[in-house]
Formats: structure tokens, sequence, C-alpha cells
């Protein structure tokens, strides 16, 4: 896609009225535009904790006018447990969305990687694991098991 032209026009302040505005013209480069077949979000809480259930929405919507057939896997952390479907095959009509639901389980505290979300799509073979991380959170913040008093403030010991 072509992205435009700059233009820049400047003239000197101090010279008479006669001296012509100068014009400068730079085309912007192309833009090379990925159309994306699949848009995934992921809604979950802003941290977790220890030992404490965290619910994790993943919505999947097909972008194209065409069934998309998923083979859906979910990589296990270190830190955390998982309820929920491992390995599914999934179909999505055109321009519909998916959820699935996962209940994940910290076991530590700490800045932890997320069990991350590998989609394969048939139809498109290009769409890879790197883009899917683009729209979705790996890590998340996971306070240490204890009281729920107020979250916001920090007691010294």
């Amino acid at each position: 896609v072509a992205a435009g032209s700059y233009v820049i026009s400047w003239k000197r302040s101090l010279v008479k009225e006669s001296v012509p505005v100068v014009s400068t013209t730079t085309i912007l480069p192309h833009v090379i535009v990925e159309s994306i077949p699949l848009h995934v979000q992921a809604d979950l809480p802003p941290f977790g904790r220890v030992r404490e259930s965290l619910p994790v929405m993943y919505h999947l919507q097909n972008k194209t006018g065409f069934v998309q057939d998923l083979e859906i896997a979910v990589e296990p952390s270190d830190a955390f447990m998982f309820s929920g479907l491992k390995q599914m095959r999934l179909r999505i009509l055109p321009d519909t969305k998916q959820e699935m639901l996962y209940n994940f389980y910290p076991l530590m505290a700490g800045f932890q990687q997320l069990p991350s979300l590998n989609i394969t799509m048939q139809r498109f073979p290009t769409f890879t694991n790197q883009l899917l991380r683009r729209f979705i959170p790996t890590h998340i913040f996971v306070k240490p098991q204890g009281r729920h008093g107020d979250d916001t403030s920090i007691e010294a010991a």
C-alpha cells in the first residue's frame, strides 16, 4: 500500500518578498499490510495468586469468508497447572467467534510464563505462533499466597 508523500515548504523570513517558497517532496515508502485470518484475544485478571484459580478466556474470531479448521494445543508451564482441553480440533464459521475457558492454577509467585496457546490453521500454514504471541499475553505476575486485605498496599515487615 502506498503511504503517500510528505511535502516540506519553507521560506526565509528576513528576505525580500520576491524570494520564492521552496518545496521539497519526499515519497514515503510502501507499507506491506498483512491480512490476519484469525484474531485472538485473551481475557484474564491483572494478576494471580498462588494456589488460587486464575480464569483465562480466549476469544477466537474468524476474519475470513471461509470455514477455518484449527488445531489448538495448550503447552504446559512449570509455573501452572490448568484445567481444560490440552489438545482439540475446532471449526469456526466465517465472521464468527469461539470462546475457550481455561482455569490456570499458579504454583509459584513472581513474574511467570503462562501456558502457551499454539494454533495451527490448515488453510493458512503461514499463520505462526510468533504472530499469535503479539495478540495475547505470555506472562503474568503471581502474588504469593497470603491474606487478601488491601491488594494495593504493601506493608513493611
